[in-house]
């Protein structure tokens, strides 16, 4: 893996407990990893790389190791001495639903922008083809850290660059207006977001979304809305996707399978443009929910491809 990667994916991942009737596994997830493993298993090792910054603990070992194992490309990953990543719980209802406790307040990735070799990172950034970020990376990072993103993105945009925002916004990480200020900024960098109607209301309230994102400059975006599917817009063009749901018993990381099927298909550059591209993340999406955890296993992705479904 000497060559650049087609995508860079940006932000922390967490040691994972999930399960239900008191039976717990322990794997590791965060947003924009869910995202990046998936599009890396699509597109072939290598060609996705993930930017963060891990602890020396076992779970951190572990975790490095499996990304290693599934393709991804490490080298922007950073190791601190003596830190530990965070963790997180995921309690599912019956309905699939689920909602989360984190410990996660000492967590190398906070200094993702602003410590160890984040000069080098930031180097990285300008000269990726593709990136991928949520609100999840800018709610972790400092004040300092959020402005040297928001700028080499938008350095990394006017290069040529995808620039992938989705809005992932968790209440227990930042205030709304908070939040509606920054992603708001990361917005209007991005040349792809990827939403959904309800998130976007709760940050900027009500309005069209598509509106508003094309008033600030924003090309392309999908908005996700679960079981209905989702809407895409590009070159002016609504396309309604249908969703490709049969039973969910867990939907934690329904939404970043969904972004990973949209990027690896634009990556491949295979025919269809946004419409197919959010086709596509509607069928992964659809098989993320029937599995438990973030993550679907390796053999229930046998024969998908970029170009899937």
């Amino acid at each position: 893996m000497t060559g650049p990667p087609d995508l860079i994916a940006l932000g922390e991942c967490m040691a994972e407990l999930s399960g239900v009737d008191g039976e717990r596994r322990l794997g590791f997830g965060g947003d924009t990893l869910n995202t990046a493993l998936l599009t890396a298993r699509m597109l072939g090792a290598g060609r996705v790389a993930y930017m963060t910054r891990l602890g020396d603990d076992p779970y951190s070992t572990a975790m490095l190791e499996a990304w290693h194992a599934e393709g991804i490309d490490c080298r922007m990953t950073e190791v601190e001495p003596a830190a530990t990543v965070g963790l997180y719980a995921i309690e599912t209802g019956a309905d699939g639903e689920r909602s989360f406790t984190y410990w996660r307040s000492a967590a190398p990735a906070r200094g993702l922008m602003t410590e160890g070799a984040w000069q080098a990172r930031i180097e990285a950034l300008g000269q990726a083809r593709a990136i991928y970020l949520s609100g999840i990376t800018l709610a972790i990072l400092p004040e300092a850290g959020r402005h040297r993103l928001i700028d080499v993105l938008g350095r990394a945009r006017a290069a040529g660059a995808l620039v992938a925002v989705d809005p992932n916004h968790r209440p227990r990480l930042w205030r709304a207006t908070e939040a509606a200020q920054w992603i708001h900024q990361a917005y209007a960098v991005a040349t792809l977001v990827l939403s959904s109607p309800e998130e976007e209301a709760s940050l900027f309230g009500d309005g069209d979304p598509f509106e508003r994102l094309a008033k600030i400059g924003v090309p392309s975006v999908v908005l996700k809305a679960g079981a209905a599917g989702a809407e895409s817009l590009a070159d002016g063009a609504r396309v309604h996707s249908p969703a490709a749901v049969t039973e969910a018993i867990d939907t934690t990381g329904a939404g970043d399978a969904f972004n990973a099927g949209v990027l690896a298909h634009l990556l491949s550059e295979t025919e269809g443009g946004l419409a197919a591209a959010t086709r596509a993340g509607c069928a992964l999406g659809a098989l993320a929910v029937r599995h438990w955890g973030a993550i679907p296993p390796q053999p229930a992705m046998s024969g998908w491809s970029a170009a899937s479904p």
